[in-house]
């Protein structure tokens, strides 16, 4: 598969100096980046590095070092994130694993999503495929995870009024309501672009769709803080409505009328 010139290089440096370190069993990219959705203005890229056991003290150290040095290119490696799994606890998806996201290394779970999309659109950029422990997800497993991020998660992050403020927040926020719709009903991965053409479905305002567009394609959206106070009421209203919708669709409950 064909990257762009500059995501390429950056790959192929973090492969060779993964590689260099001995304990590396498979490389895998998923999300935006293999889907054809990739936004170079915003969109991360997204690493499973599988290894042979959970990196130590001192590995994690090499691996912090390697991470700034790619970093030190700038552009793009600012937003290589990357998820470093032992290859015997991948298909865990409530264990925590080492983390290099954006600058600086912290944990997070190869969430049942991230195995799916992995499993489905992923690719290798060294080891086997498919990955080891990694196997395609039932789509009711799928849904489950689905439904518990938006009634949790989500729903937490509707209550908190002051991170409706940054765009960040509300441009990742509103594009979960449609995925997450898609999932819920049809049981397709949809990615941002046509999460964001489903806008109307949740009332969500043609200027505000065309603000998430624009910064999605790299244009400089400047907004005033009146500006930015409102839509963070609108954006923030319309999350909590969406989140409750979600929630009535509950793909354990049977259907009514059997």
């Amino acid at each position: 598969m064909e990257f762009p010139p500059d995501i390429a290089v950056l790959l192929s440096r973090l492969q060779a100096g993964l590689a260099a370190r001995g304990d590396l069993v498979g490389l895998y990219v998923y999300g935006s980046l293999v889907t054809g959705d990739f936004s170079p203005a915003c969109s991360d890229i997204d690493v499973i590095v599988m290894v042979k056991r959970e990196p130590d003290r001192a590995a994690l150290g090499e691996l912090a070092r390697l991470h700034k040095a790619l970093a030190s290119s700038g552009g793009a490696a600012e937003r290589l994130n990357c998820l470093y799994v032992a290859v015997q606890a991948g298909s865990d998806p409530d264990r925590l694993h080492n983390y290099w996201f954006g600058d600086r290394m912290t944990h997070w779970q190869l969430k049942v999503m991230t195995q799916a999309e992995l499993a489905s659109v992923g690719v290798a950029l060294h080891g086997p495929w498919p990955p080891p422990g990694i196997a395609p997800v039932p789509i009711e497993d799928i849904q489950a995870a689905v439904y518990e991020e938006i009634t949790g998660y989500w729903r937490g992050i509707a209550r908190r009024k002051l991170l409706w403020l940054q765009d960040v927040w509300v441009d990742h926020a509103l594009t979960v309501l449609p995925r997450a719709e898609a999932v819920l009903t049809t049981g397709d991965l949809i990615g941002k672009s046509e999460a964001i053409s489903r806008f109307a479905d949740f009332g969500i305002p043609a200027p505000l769709a065309q603000e998430i567009r624009h910064r999605r394609d790299g244009q400089l959206v400047t907004l005033t803080a009146v500006h930015k106070v409102r839509r963070a009421y609108t954006a923030r209203r319309i999350m909590k409505r969406g989140v409750r919708r979600l929630s009535s669709r509950d793909p354990l409950r049977p259907a009514s009328g059997h």
